[in-house]
């Protein structure tokens, strides 16, 4: 797996050293204007994270705690563009997935991104999130939705592709995928 350090951003300068991350020119629909992210970051239920790589800032992802208290929204993971296919994407949302389930009384992780970002969902699909069609604030928005079950020793996790979301925030979502764009 891709070694890689989640640092939390939690001033403006701090976000805005991470402008010299580009995307390609395909994924460029799909990212947001970054003080304008920043600014939906300082909702107190959203965390954003720095991904540092090879000594160098390379993306970032936000964590949404979402009105449900058993429910995590991860969205807007952003690699730079020439760190991408190497395996940082997974290995964030792969580590992300670990730390949301370790919060107590965590029951789901959902994913956020636009329907037609195609690497977006492949990434999630190969960790085993299960993607349901929702319309949200009038738009058309993809969700993949990963469930815990713990077995008799509390350890396992399997998908669970009946459950439903409660929540459903909207922070104009768009997530970029390192492995697959």
């Amino acid at each position: 797996m891709a070694n890689f350090k989640l640092t939390e951003i939690k001033s403006l300068s701090e976000f805005l050293n991470l402008r010299h991350i580009r995307v390609e020119r395909e994924q460029r629909r799909f990212s947001k204007n970054l003080l304008l992210t920043f600014l939906q970051t300082r909702h107190p239920a959203v965390t954003s994270y720095r991904i540092d790589a090879e000594g160098e800032a390379i993306g970032y992802v936000m964590l949404i705690h979402a009105e449900n208290p058993t429910q995590w929204i991860i969205e807007r993971l952003t690699i730079d563009r020439d760190h991408q296919r190497r395996g940082y994407g997974y290995g964030v949302v792969d580590y992300l997935i670990d730390m949301v389930h370790d919060f107590e009384n965590s029951e789901m992780v959902i994913a956020r991104y636009e329907p037609d970002n195609e690497p977006a969902h492949r990434l999630f699909e190969r960790l085993n999130f299960v993607q349901q069609e929702k319309m949200f604030r009038g738009r058309h928005i993809a969700i993949l939705e990963f469930e815990f079950e713990d077995d008799e020793d509390g350890a396992d996790r399997e998908e669970d592709e009946d459950a439903e979301p409660d929540d459903m925030e909207d922070n104009d979502d768009d997530d970029e995928d390192d492995d697959e764009t």
